[in-house]
């Protein structure tokens, strides 16, 4: 997103068996728009949550991503931040889930290049074991997500409790990787109960 060094001959050059890569790329000016089309968001970061109550970046680890991702048919964005600040608060309240790679304490933060090599090293050696899925896809997601919060609006839960149960929902739901037909069978599931309470 907004690349600093443009992709010229120099790029092209250090590409080696990645020129495909190169060619493919897809320069966008936002975090949204680099997103369209996307089932799920997956962040990065060095910084995992150390409290129960920072949801937003409570993480897995790159093997259980892996383990995952190879079961399920879907588009996956997988979100690197900038080397010098990692991502902004905004950015990882953007992302579904988050995943942290383990390193030591006095040095946790690696640079793209080798947190990337590690998710993908991941993501190439997991074996895909059983039958794959259809992810739901993001709109179905935010559908979900927002019958969710039409129930808890219903509750006596005060604002930010009910922040919270969106975030905690969120995770859930992600981490979990929902099906399309899962999310089928929610939606129609939380469709009735806002029937009934009405």
């Amino acid at each position: 997103m907004n690349p600093q060094t443009p992709i010229n001959d120099e790029a092209r050059a250090f590409a080696m068996g990645g020129l495909d890569v190169l060619k493919s790329a897809n320069v966008v000016s936002t975090f949204r728009k680099a997103l369209k089309g996307v089932n799920l968001v997956v962040g990065t970061s060095s910084v995992a949550a150390t409290s129960t109550s920072n949801l937003s970046r409570v993480s897995i680890k790159p093997a259980e991503l892996a383990k995952k991702v190879q079961a399920v048919k879907g588009t996956i964005a997988i979100v690197f931040g900038r080397e010098s600040s990692g991502l902004s608060n905004r950015e990882v309240e953007g992302c579904d889930f988050m995943v942290t790679i383990p390193a030591s304490r006095e040095y946790n933060v690696l640079n793209i290049a080798t947190a990337a090599s590690i998710i993908f090293y991941e993501i190439f050696h997991q074996r895909i074991r059983g039958r794959s899925f259809e992810l739901a896809s993001r709109p179905v997601m935010e559908r979900l997500l927002r019958q969710f919060d039409g129930l808890l609006k219903r509750s006596n839960m005060a604002p930010h409790r009910r922040r919270l149960a969106h975030r905690a929902f969120r995770n859930l739901t992600s981490r979990a990787f929902v099906s399309k037909r899962e999310a089928s069978l929610l939606l129609g599931l939380f469709r009735k109960l806002q029937t009934e309470l009405t």
